[in-house]
């Protein structure tokens, strides 16, 4: 059962986490991190991109900017949330009101990274949901 947790159909590739994040220098940041500690990364420069890939591959770990041109963190999250209501997902802000979070928190968000972050703080967000 565990197993099939993060598997949405056969002959989908699976990949560990899911960076959406309009700022390259983030999406480059957290990718370089990541990977240095071995684990797979896919990055998407906006809400679109980001579905589609969604769409084709399995993450077990999902980070989405909050404010993006075009399709918002919040739509993205809510597209994702359709199709699979288990997955960590963590929406990247740099300002949150105490309304705001309480409505992620009402979503089913997973949690915030708030910017600026440490490489710790990822780190710690990544073993959490990976190991």
């Amino acid at each position: 059962m565990y197993l099939n947790l993060f598997y949405r159909k056969s002959g989908v590739s699976s990949m560990d986490v899911l960076i959406i994040d309009d700022e390259k220098n983030i999406r480059q940041l957290l990718k370089e991190i990541l990977e240095l500690n071995n684990f797979k990364v896919d990055t998407a420069k906006n809400g679109r991109e980001g579905i589609d890939l969604f769409k084709e591959h399995t993450y077990k770990l999902i980070f989405i900017d909050k404010r993006m041109p075009g399709i918002s963190g919040e739509e993205v999250f809510s597209e994702i949330r359709k199709t699979n209501k288990m997955i960590p997902v963590y929406i990247i802000s740099a300002f949150q009101s105490t309304t705001e979070l309480e409505i992620l928190k009402e979503a089913n968000i997973t949690g915030v990274l708030m910017k600026p972050f440490t490489i710790e703080e990822v780190m710690k967000i990544v073993r959490k949901h990976l190991g």
